[in-house]
């Protein structure tokens, strides 16, 4: 019987002026609430979904919980990395060995390129979280992702990243310990991105962790249901029973 390893993290917030005024200093930064999924590869898999067997986009979670779900059973489902106007993964996407997107190394606005870049990829039943510049396509990459930009590497946060940025949204990422433990995290309050990552750091020791997207995000989890969407989403990650 499998663990679900789903749980979520509320912290006590400080009734202070800093609080009412809406402003989060670097002292209370991990008092957010966050949910997180811890991988157990023993008894679970991990695998990517964008479109149907017929070349339909599956869009929603709920829809892809209805259709995987009659023959998988799924522990957890999180929205992948970030898509462009077309509906596409906007860099790097393999599925069960295949290249549906090629990697994206240009320049550009928005947080998709602010770098390092990563990628979250699976071969042989291993999990990597690698910079684009240090990625490798290899034959034994069943599923990968790119995303960006990187919040941690080899446990050190982004240095383009402000502890006291204003930019606060909900957001989720995929992170590594230097264990090998696969987390999935989703922030159930607007935070910035030092905060989110400084909390990865601190409280679930991860190295590297890899922005997936924003404010659109969710996650399912059996106990906690499929989350309502107003917005359709592209990739789409799974956590499986074996």
């Amino acid at each position: 019987m499998f663990i679900r390893q789903i749980k979520k993290i509320r912290g006590l917030w400080l009734l202070s002026a800093w609080f009412f005024s809406s402003v989060i200093n670097a002292q209370n930064s991990l008092q957010t609430g966050v949910s997180f999924y811890k991988v157990t590869p023993e008894t679970e898999t991990i695998r990517m979904y964008w479109r149907q067997d017929d070349g339909t986009p599956y869009q929603t979670l709920g829809r892809l919980i209805d259709v995987k779900g009659k023959s998988h059973q799924i522990n957890m489902a999180i929205n992948g990395g970030i898509y462009d106007k077309e509906y596409r993964p906007e860099g790097l996407y393999i599925e069960n060995g295949k290249t549906l997107r090629e990697l994206n190394t240009k320049s550009g606005e928005g947080n998709f390129y602010i770098r390092p870049g990563g990628v979250f990829s699976i071969g042989n039943g291993q999990a990597k979280i690698e910079t684009l510049e240090a990625f490798s396509a290899t034959p034994d990459i069943t599923f990968a992702v790119q995303s960006g930009p990187m919040l941690l590497q080899h446990g050190k946060i982004n240095t383009k990243f402000s502890q006291t940025s204003e930019s606060r949204k909900i957001r989720n990422a995929v992170g590594l310990t230097a264990k090998g433990d696969i987390y999935f995290l989703l922030s159930r309050q607007p935070v910035n991105f030092y905060e989110f990552a400084q909390y990865a750091a601190e409280q679930l020791n991860i190295t590297e962790l890899l922005y997936l997207d924003g404010t659109i995000s969710g996650m399912y989890t059996p106990s906690g249901g499929v989350p309502s969407q107003r917005y359709p989403f592209v990739t789409m990650i799974t956590v499986e029973r074996k």
